[in-house]
């Protein structure tokens, strides 16, 4: 979702200039915080009562490492042979036999063995897709898994896979990690779950630029590189991730900066075509995403872009043919999910006036979804979209520049997601939508008038769930 601050007042030349943001989410989500607050929601979200004790984290499914006190291996270039394995975690007992790997060789890690998808699929063609975002490798994975295929019922989850966290340091892998995502991944595969991927963030020793800290835009500087990142997870994951978006609202600086510090879509689909032939050679039935773009509305050289004039710029450099589907990320605002921009509907009680004063593309769900399939022509997928509310989050205020989440009551939020999905539906060219989001504000110690994610969040902090959950448990899937 987007970082964006959005100003609801517009400018003489009615170009509405919106402010960047300072940062993002809290740099570190706060581990502790997160396990405990999930065993309060297993009681909330099951059953609505109070909420239960915090227990420690503990994976209900085992994990297989060859060095549990070695936290780095050093990388090779080729598959090493796999190394004999131990559990770290003795909920589960460790099989008796292992089925044989159909792990693509570019997945491979050394020191760690082929990671084995147990029901390798393709996402259905013929039906869209219904999802959810998650905090991942937080607090009990097996159990938020849980919650979506089988309280939710729903067939998506979305997910961010930050590069820098798999690869800290140039030749290294951090192990633990890259077992926490077999762990999820086959859980996740094994519940039912397809899985969307956007990969975002690349280690600072793969970039030239200096970022500020806690910065880590997009992408790494050799084309290469990027190349075999994205090839190492979709080999490594081949039949259990069913997407991958290549890179996250490259139309912003915070997520998208090069040496020259231009922002060009033409630059972009000199990082995509590569990435996206690695992919589909490596797996033909993935469905390789255009990165979604942040709807600014603003034009703010070397900062942000407006998506439309993005997306036109992608166009003419021919990024539609290289990708199976186009992401859309929707913020909401306070705008109802069927009213297009320029409609005229106006709510007198709206405090943040934007969409209602200066009406303009980017509040729109609807003008959002249909243009771009009208300047692409290509099927569009959903990786983000959602509602705010500050009802009932124990804050007074809201996140700065998202004053407009103190409009929506927790029923609007849940109205509208529901409603987001049943237009989705019916303009029969979206092969998955992703809400975002189940569980940040139960994985972090911020408040919800702090992290501009919070407020989308479709359960409280302490686990127990808000309408939109509830109306998501009772959606036609």
């Amino acid at each position: 979702m987007s970082r964006y601050s959005f100003d609801p007042k517009i400018n003489p030349d009615n170009q509405r200039k919106r402010r960047m943001m300072i940062g993002g989410i809290a740099a570190g989500v706060v581990l502790c915080v997160g396990v405990g607050l999930v065993a309060a929601g297993i009681s909330a979200l099951g059953k609505g009562g109070a909420a239960a004790t915090a227990t420690p984290f503990k994976p209900k499914i085992t994990i297989y490492a060859t060095d549990v006190a070695s936290a780095a291996v050093t990388a090779a270039p080729t598959r090493a042979a796999a190394a004999t394995t131990q559990p770290i975690s003795q909920t589960a007992a460790a099989p008796t036999a292992k089925p044989i790997s159909t792990m693509d060789p570019a997945g491979a890690v050394q020191g760690l063995a082929d990671f084995v998808c147990p029901q390798p699929r393709s996402a259905d063609p013929q039906k869209m897709g219904v999802g959810i975002k998650s905090n991942i490798l937080v607090g009990d994975i097996g159990f938020w898994n849980t919650v979506v295929a089988e309280k939710l019922k729903m067939t998506w989850l979305g997910m961010k896979v930050n590069w820098y966290e798999f690869e800290p340091q140039k030749g290294q892998v951090e192990a633990f990690k890259w077992q926490l995502m077999d762990a999820f991944v086959a859980d996740a595969n094994k519940k039912g779950l397809n899985l969307a991927m956007t990969i975002t963030q690349p280690p600072q020793w793969a970039r030239s630029v200096q970022d500020a800290p806690g910065v880590r835009p997009s992408p790494a500087d050799d084309v290469n590189e990027n190349v075999r990142f994205f090839s190492r997870i979709a080999g490594r994951y081949k039949g259990c991730v069913q997407a991958i978006e290549v890179f996250n609202e490259v139309n912003l600086q915070r997520d998208w900066k090069i040496p020259s510090g231009q922002m060009k879509g033409a630059d972009y689909v000199r990082y995509l075509q590569p990435i996206s032939a690695a992919l589909k050679k490596i797996d033909p039935n993935l469905l390789v995403v255009m990165t979604a773009l942040s709807p600014t509305g603003a034009n703010d050289p070397g900062k942000a872009m407006d998506d439309f004039v993005y997306m036109d710029e992608l166009v003419a450099a021919g990024a539609p043919a290289m990708v199976d589907c186009v992401g859309v990320h929707l913020n909401g605002f306070n705008f109802p999910p069927d009213k297009e921009w320029n409609s005229g509907y106006n709510d007198p009680t709206a405090k943040f006036r934007g969409p209602f004063d200066n009406p303009h593309h980017s509040w729109s769900f609807l003008s959002t979804i249909t243009t771009y399939r009208q300047k692409t022509n290509k099927p569009i997928c959903v990786t983000e979209f959602g509602w705010p509310s500050m009802e009932n989050l124990g804050v007074a205020g809201a996140p700065p520049g998202f004053d407009f989440a103190l409009d929506n009551t927790e029923k609007e939020q849940a109205d509208w997601i529901v409603q987001g999905f049943s237009i989705m539906r019916s303009l029969g060219y979206v092969k998955f939508g992703v809400v975002f989001n189940l569980d940040y504000i139960a994985k972090t110690d911020a408040t919800a008038d702090k992290d501009n994610a919070l407020p989308y969040s479709i359960i409280h902090k302490d686990g127990s769930p808000r309408p939109a959950f509830d109306a998501l448990t009772q959606m036609a899937k």
